[in-house]
């Protein structure tokens, strides 16, 4: 996403949803400690395994984790996570209700944007490796493979069918 007139945490979890499609609880429970970075690389941690990030959202994530939190002067006797995406509540990220109408005012629709993003992981990747890099449950990881299985056989079949019916062939 490089539409600049987007705020910046806009952009980044909206490229997360697009790309990896995570619960919005997921989203908004994201850390720094979530945010993996080497001298080449930068990886997301939203399973058990890190995901290599784009450069782009990586800059943003990394802009993000360095920014400031402001928070009132109770609540540094207990201080709480760090959120990429805190909330109006001083300690807790934004709530998953108000991430998406901030996404979805901004013309990301978090379902649909979601949904996209698993179902082409799912087609690309084999169920225990989905669930791993997405955190997803391995049995709901397994019914996204399912559905966006790529499954040519009955194409074909049909297709043999059809050449067989023509006249000289």
């Amino acid at each position: 996403m490089t539409d600049h007139a987007l705020p910046t945490d806009v952009r980044a979890a909206g490229a997360i949803t697009l790309l990896f499609g995570p619960s919005t609880e997921r989203l908004c429970h994201l850390t720094p400690e979530h945010l993996k970075f080497s001298d080449k690389h930068a990886h997301l941690v939203l399973g058990r395994h890190p995901v290599l990030l784009p450069p782009r959202l990586a800059e943003l994530l990394r802009h993000l984790a360095e920014q400031p939190q402001l928070r009132p002067q109770l609540s540094r006797v207990h201080p709480g996570p760090r959120w990429l995406f805190p909330g109006m509540v001083p300690g807790k990220p934004i709530s998953t209700h108000g991430m998406t109408q901030k996404l979805n005012r901004h013309g990301i629709p978090v379902r649909t944007a979601r949904n996209a993003a698993l179902a082409a992981l799912a087609a690309d990747l084999p169920s225990p490796i989905l669930a791993d890099v997405t955190g997803m449950h391995r049995h709901t990881a397994l019914r996204w493979v399912a559905y966006a299985r790529r499954d040519w056989t009955e194409y074909l079949a049909a297709r043999a069918e059809d050449e067989r019916k023509q006249p000289g062939a």
